[in-house]
């Protein structure tokens, strides 16, 4: 929020120029701020289609956005940097913003991508002048404000397979000093793959969403903002295909149709967790929020305030599996809040202009009960729940200086400070017997009946009580040139692995993960501004990187180990070493009256350079031949870190001159092309791999001079191209495929006042 009236000497030489320079293609102040900001407008996220936060790695370089076992959890990766959230319970390394509020559980960021001004994504360690400190950076999503005149409108989205997007606005004047915005969208149907077995299709979506603003300006030097938004997904989960089934009870061949999939749902199970047995693979997540945003022009400086409560309540069947047996089947439940409020001062520039600062506070509070259902009765013979709540609070301090040297050149300095605290209490696996088995026997004696067992564990905390910090020099050699360089120590607190414990050493907390960063790069604009070019070179030192590894309680099967069941058991790790490095060049172009062209061009590599783990082959191998689990490490130095070295997106679009004087036609197209991803933990087996894809949209556009009305005809992945989006940890016995998006071929249409 910024105050209503700014004075004339508050701004700096840069903004000075950007307001008498600006350009063709928008986004002109972070032409002239050190950083390799990548800023895409809503025109850009309707035209490639952005539904979800999962979508925006379309746009991106070296950004990598995948679901976690078909949830609707996504899990984020910034040039390589992010945590595949298994658990989904723990803090992403790429942080989300919507509206300035920070939502440090990751779930919590789906189902209000609608009605969107803005979306920023800061590469790199973050938290120096707002929110939570992290280190791969954050996504930055700024809904549309309330106007002082009049606008409504309404645009519907129609495509194959009976998907339909609609979104409805209005927006205007209350009294002088009050406005209003009202928003809304609904999305249904789309579903595309299908049970193999009877053929019911599979992936509709059902999913509506409201937002309300207030902007109040009770005098001219204050400025208020009230944003409530709310949101219900009851649409059909992500379904995977099987790539691998490593059962000897079932084992399914692989599927030739990346669009297959299957489900059985297991009348025991659907009575335990609370769901009708006819039920399929299924969400249903009400999330709701409630923001307060404040700024004073104190003449001195401007005090800023951002207060936020949210809330989740998340239930989603999903099959892991793949398959009609119950090997993988799971449920998760969750009711999960977090309270925030940041505050900060943003000084008026001193020293004639050459020193300029920002100060604040953040802190959170978040209250997180999870419960991971699994059925596996086919395999193990039992269903089996873990549960547990986790607290956490966060408290951080932020600062920045930026020193002007001279004119041109500029000083900054940034420090950051967190204590973050969590705890992991009352966490408890439950086991219940339907099936007569060995293990039934030894937990419920010869009773035939459906019986249980459960085993608490005892509390665990995490504390995290660390400084980040930024240096960096900018050097404007031009109005339309920046040069800049900077280093920066970034920090994500630790956290717990939650999943399915069946041994105390798997929820011993994991240690934070920091990343030392060095970056060197230009922003450009040429030709009058008809040419916009952008790079930047990057290298990380990543440090006790967090990962989901594997962890081996020795012993002969049976026997006891106070530590344990002796086995093989998925945990949380730290990596202590890795080296990230790579490039970005982002092209702008607008070489003829109505042509526009848009390049982005991502290349990273990633190794390993202090990591040895578990080998499970090994170990599965050295238990068929001793009959004792023992720990077999691998040394995997030098190993790649798997993420896509290659990412590229492009886009041309060109509007004629008005025809019959009242009308323009926009014609335009997109590409975006992802390398080969390797596995994200070095386990050896190619079946991990996600192929490279390349796909390719394109649309036609009818409008008014006006603009106040439009039509279009598109398509997306017009050349139908079979691809898969992510290969997800495997669950328990099957390791699934999931699927992008085939060619949808659809119209929008809408109008705007």
């Amino acid at each position: 929020v910024r105050p209503a009236r700014r004075r004339a000497a508050a701004a700096s030489p840069e903004a000075i120029d950007v307001v008498a320079h600006a350009s063709r293609f928008g986004f002109d102040a972070q032409q002239h701020q050190a950083g390799s900001t990548t800023m895409l407008s809503e025109e850009a996220l309707i035209s490639h289609h952005v539904n979800t936060v999962m979508d925006l790695q379309k746009l991106v370089p070296n950004l990598t956005i995948q679901t976690e076992s078909g949830s609707n959890a996504p899990s984020f990766y910034l040039r390589g940097i992010g945590l595949e959230d298994y658990t989904q319970n723990n803090m992403p390394s790429v942080m989300t913003y919507f509206d300035g509020v920070a939502y440090p559980l990751s779930p919590m960021s789906s189902g209000q991508m609608f009605d969107i001004a803005t979306v920023g994504v800061d590469p790199g360690p973050v938290g120096f002048t707002h929110g939570m400190a992290d280190t791969g950076g954050e996504v930055r999503i700024e809904s549309r404000a309330p106007t002082r005149t009049l606008h409504y409108g309404a645009s519907e989205d129609l495509a194959t397979r009976d998907r339909s997007k609609t979104t409805l606005y209005v927006s205007g004047p209350i009294t002088n000093s009050l406005q209003y915005r009202l928003a809304g969208q609904t999305v249904q149907g789309g579903a595309y793959r299908f049970n193999r077995v009877t053929g019911q299709s599979i992936g509709n979506a059902n999913l509506g969403a409201l937002r309300g603003r207030l902007a109040w300006q009770p005098d001219a030097k204050t400025d208020i903002d009230l944003i409530a938004n709310w949101s219900m997904d009851e649409s059909d989960a992500t379904a995977g295909f099987i790539l691998d089934d490593f059962s000897a009870v079932s084992h399914m061949p692989r599927d030739r149709n990346i669009y297959a999939t299957g489900w059985s749902l297991n009348p025991a199970f659907a009575k335990l967790v609370g769901i009708a047995p006819h039920s399929i693979p299924s969400y249903d997540d009400v999330t709701w929020g409630i923001t307060l945003k404040a700024a004073r022009d104190l003449g001195w400086a401007t005090l800023q305030t951002i207060g936020n409560f949210s809330q989740q309540q998340r239930h989603e069947y999903v099959d892991r599996d793949a398959s009609a047996f119950r090997s993988g089947d799971s449920f998760f439940a969750g009711n999960s809040n977090v309270f925030s409020q940041e505050v900060s001062l943003k000084g008026r520039p001193v020293l004639d202009g050459r020193l300029e600062w920002i100060a604040g506070m953040y802190y959170n509070r978040a209250r997180a009960f999870g419960a991971n259902w699994f059925d596996m009765s086919d395999t193990a013979g039992y269903i089996r729940d873990s549960f547990h709540n986790q607290p956490q609070e966060n408290f951080s301090q932020f600062a920045t200086l930026d020193y002007h040297i001279t004119h041109t050149v500029k000083f900054t300095f940034g420090l950051q400070h967190q204590s973050d605290t969590r705890s992991l209490v009352g966490d408890t696996v439950a086991q219940y017997y339907y099936l007569p088995s060995a293990t039934k026997r030894a937990h419920c004696g010869a009773d035939p009946a459906p019986c249980a067992s459960a085993n608490p564990f005892p509390t665990h905390g995490a504390l995290t009580n660390q400084f980040s910090g930024k240096v960096g020099l900018s050097w404007q050699a031009r109005p339309n040139l920046l040069l800049y360089a900077d280093i920066a120590r970034g920090v994500k607190p630790g956290g717990f692995t939650t999943n399915t414990t069946v041994a105390n050493v798997q929820i011993q907390p994991f240690k934070p993960e920091w990343v030392l960063a060095y970056e060197v790069g230009f922003k450009s604009d040429f030709f009058r501004r008809r040419l916009r070019l952008n790079g930047a070179l990057f290298w990380d030192d990543y440090h006790d990187k967090q990962m989901l590894g594997t962890l081996v309680i020795p012993g002969a099967l049976g026997a006891y180990n106070p530590e344990g069941a002796p086995g093989t058991y998925g945990s949380y790790i730290n990596i202590p070493h890795a080296q990230l490095w790579g490039t970005e060049v982002q092209i702008e172009a607008n070489p003829v009256r109505g042509l526009t062209l848009s390049q982005s061009v991502g290349y990273l590599r990633g190794k390993y350079t202090d990591y040895q783990q578990v080998n499970s082959a090994a170990v599965a191998a050295n238990f068929t031949r001793t009959g004792f689990y023992s720990p077999v490490y691998t040394n995997y130095d030098g190993a790649d870190m798997g993420m896509p070295k290659l990412t590229l997106n492009g886009q041309v679009s060109y509007e004629t001159r008005p025809v019959f004087r009242r009308y323009t036609l926009t014609f335009e197209g997109n590409y975006s092309y992802r390398d080969l991803q390797d596995s994200l933990q070095p386990r050896g087996s190619g079946v991990y791999v996600v192929p490279a894809y390349f796909l390719m949209g394109g649309s036609i556009t009818l409008r008014p001079r006006n603009g106040h009305w439009f039509v279009t005809a598109y398509a997306s992945n017009i050349l139908n191209r079979h691809y898969i989006d992510v290969v997800p940890v495997a669950a328990t016995t099957v390791l699934m495929g999931i699927s992008g998006e085939p060619r949808f071929v659809g119209g929008r249409f809408g109008c705007d006042f």
